[in-house]
């Protein structure tokens, strides 16, 4: 397992605490007609709160930072990601954690920071999962959504909490992966949300793991076996899906499931501010997901920016720039919409090239004026003798066509989707036979951001030709850049392949590129 160079695990050092300064910019309010300031507002710990359904909820409160009886505090609820229960107290920031081969690196401001920056937290373990009743319906909007909204219930109930009005507090949301979806399945329906930050979040589930039809099965498994070894309750059809991946046969009613459970469908429903972050290296839901949520945010009307750090689920293998970046935005976006400051939180698009450079651009997608393209053709065996990379990243593969990618003539950035044209004919014992495209640097050896795409192939005897959208390599062109385009017949992202044969192919690229944004 490969580990990240600049980061550590859970980090939780109290020096971090100073990014958000000494004095913490404190937002603490008097309640009206409050005498002197009074005793210290107590934390609460594992708290059961009845959700729609009855189901018991395990929730804690973190007051903000000096808080005492009298005064009031914006509150942030922080749930937790996948396989994780709810964060303490003294958690400052998450940049990376996993169990196992379960990995994610992320950029997340933990209760601690926020604490010290004068909010209350709210934690609490996800329906099914550690103590929680309940099973895991995939933070679905009509159930671990109306979690959420019972939740606000019963913080609009607490002491120091400032308030919008009867039962509606001053709230905001932040959280990464499982944490950071449900932000989307909650504001959708629950408009006393004034602010969300979901980070490593999904538009649309089937699609982001069940891509062109082909599993992604290194993460559905590892996923499965990481709820497995926690004690995790899963909703009926989540078992199924997990027997699935198993096997490589979804089944229609699996699909019709995760369209259910996707906020994608209500997405153009959220009206809260949304700083919607996302990892570059993200191979269990790919930013072109991000994408769709922004665009429906913005045709909706709703303050949306989007910002691309490296990192996500899976692995940072590039420089991953300042290290207090993307969580100082975290909290300057909560600042903004919570405590009402004035202050700036940059450009609608930011995002980070593979040097740790940031750039910022007005909107999504730049402008692109130009293109980087490849073109050449090869014969691939297929089979399921060989594979490459592992299973949360995609890695240089052995058996594989591979083709130079032309180098620009002057430095570019490369944010939105390549389009990949093959015309081909083979046979193999399987008629649909899946194939991976990946763009390797040769000067590393690494894919770029560990992304791959699979897609079926028609290998029939006959002559056939397909157009594929890859995955978002967020990347900076220059004359030095050494990238090859390769066609390989399998990677551990993937279910195995199951086919024998061998198809002829001829291929081009073309990569939308614009000249490089601004710096951030």
């Amino acid at each position: 397992m490969r580990q990240r160079k600049v980061r550590k695990r859970w980090v939780a050092a109290t020096g971090a605490v100073a990014l958000v300064g000494a004095v913490a910019a404190v937002s603490i309010a008097a309640e009206s007609g409050a005498g002197a300031v009074g005793l210290a507002i107590p934390k609460q710990s594992n708290v059961g709160i009845k959700s729609f359904d009855g189901t018991n909820i395990v929730t804690n409160f973190y007051p903000a930072q000096g808080l005492t009886a009298g005064q009031t505090a914006p509150t942030v609820l922080e749930p937790s990601a996948w396989g994780l229960p709810a964060y303490g107290p003294d958690t400052v920031n998450i940049t990376n954690a996993g169990i196992g081969s379960f990995h994610i690196d992320g950029e997340l401001v933990g209760p601690a920071t926020l604490t010290a920056h004068g909010y209350n937290v709210v934690t609490w373990n996800n329906r099914g999962w550690f103590g929680s009743g309940g099973a895991t319906s995939l933070d679905s909007p009509s159930v671990e959504g109306r979690d959420v909204s019972a939740i606000i219930n019963w913080v609009a109930t607490q002491p120091g909490v400032q308030l919008d009005g009867p039962n509606d507090p001053l709230v905001g949301m932040t959280g990464l992966s499982y944490g950071g979806g449900v932000q989307l399945s909650a504001a959708a329906f629950d408009h006393r949300i004034d602010a969300i930050e979901p980070n490593m979040s999904w538009f649309d589930l089937v699609h982001s793991v069940y891509a062109n039809q082909i599993i992604k099965a290194g993460w559905g498994n590892l996923l499965c076996l990481t709820g497995n070894l926690v004690g995790a309750k899963y909703d009926t059809e989540v078992t199924n899906l997990c027997k699935s991946v198993g096997n490589g046969n979804v089944t229609a009613a699996e699909i019709a499931y995760g369209n259910a459970a996707s906020p994608g469908p209500v997405m153009g429903q959220i009206t809260a501010p949304t700083l919607l972050l996302a990892g570059t290296g993200d191979t269990l839901f790919p930013l072109d997901g991000d994408i769709l949520t922004y665009s429906a945010l913005k045709s909706a009307g709703t303050p949306v920016q989007m910002v691309w750090y490296c990192g996500g689920h899976g692995i940072c293998n590039n420089n991953p720039g300042p290290s207090t970046y993307t969580t100082t935005l975290e909290l300057a976006f909560l600042d903004k919409y919570l405590k009402k400051q004035d202050i700036s939180t940059g450009a609608p698009f930011q995002w980070i090239d593979q040097s740790g450079s940031w750039h910022s651009e007005a909107d999504y997608p730049p402008g692109a004026s130009t293109s980087v393209t490849a073109s050449g053709s090869g014969t691939l065996g297929v089979g399921p003798f060989s594979s490459s990379g592992g299973l949360i990243a995609a890695g240089k593969a052995s058996n594989a066509i591979n083709i130079a990618v032309k180098a620009p003539t002057s430095p570019v950035e490369s944010v939105t989707a390549g389009t990949l044209t093959l015309n081909y004919r083979g046979l193999a014992t399987k008629k649909s036979t899946a194939v991976v495209a990946q763009l390797l640097d040769t000067t590393t050896g690494n894919i770029l951001d560990d992304q791959g795409t699979a897609f079926p192939l028609i290998l029939d005897g006959g002559s056939h030709s397909t157009t594929v959208a890859l995955n978002i390599n967020p990347w900076r062109f220059d004359p030095s850049s050494k990238v090859v385009l390769q066609l390989t017949d399998s990677s551990g992202l993937f279910y195995a392949q199951q086919s024998l044969g061998a198809v002829s192919i001829s291929a081009s690229l073309n990569l939308p590129t614009a000249p490089v944004g601004a710096a951030s």
